[in-house]
């Protein structure tokens, strides 16, 4: 009995699950050691709840079974990213503009405003500079301030 999954089809089929019950889809990981099935979910609006991760668990591991993905024993955990929410894609910094990030480059570590993602980097105001962040430069993020701000671009 093998541990591993196939990821991408498995990202896939936990994204329409999450999208189709009106929830966000925010992350996925999976250990194979531990055999750990983690999902995080958010909400357009307001936070997500305890009944948003129990109501998110049922369906995904209905889904799950029904699709035989996964055919080995597994630990399936539902949560909220959290509010100092880890960004990874684009898309996570596209939905966290006008919030307060940290952002590790390796050489630096930049507090600031999240202006805008695009095409070839994040845009973020520190201070009295405003600068383009390229995506590969980029080795950690992190939200660290849930207010927004204002979302210019």
């Amino acid at each position: 009995m093998t541990s591993d999954v196939d990821r991408a089809n498995l990202r896939n089929l936990v994204q329409e699950t999450v999208s189709n019950m009106g929830l966000r889809f925010y992350d996925l990981e999976y250990n194979k050691v531990s055999r750990i099935l983690r999902v995080y979910i958010d909400k357009e609006k307001g936070g997500v709840t305890i009944k948003d991760c129990q109501r998110t668990s049922n369906a995904l591991s209905r889904v799950l079974d029904d699709s035989e993905m996964i055919n080995f024993p597994y630990t399936l955990e539902v949560s909220s990213p959290g509010i100092e929410r880890p960004l990874k894609r684009i898309e996570h910094y596209k939905w966290a503009t006008g919030k307060v990030v940290e952002i590790d480059t390796g050489m630096e570590r930049i507090k600031g405003f999240l202006r805008g993602a695009k095409k070839e980097g994040i845009v973020i105001a520190s201070g009295s500079d405003e600068k383009i962040i390229p995506y590969g430069s980029i080795r950690k993020a992190k939200v660290i301030e849930e207010t927004i701000h204002d979302k210019r671009n």
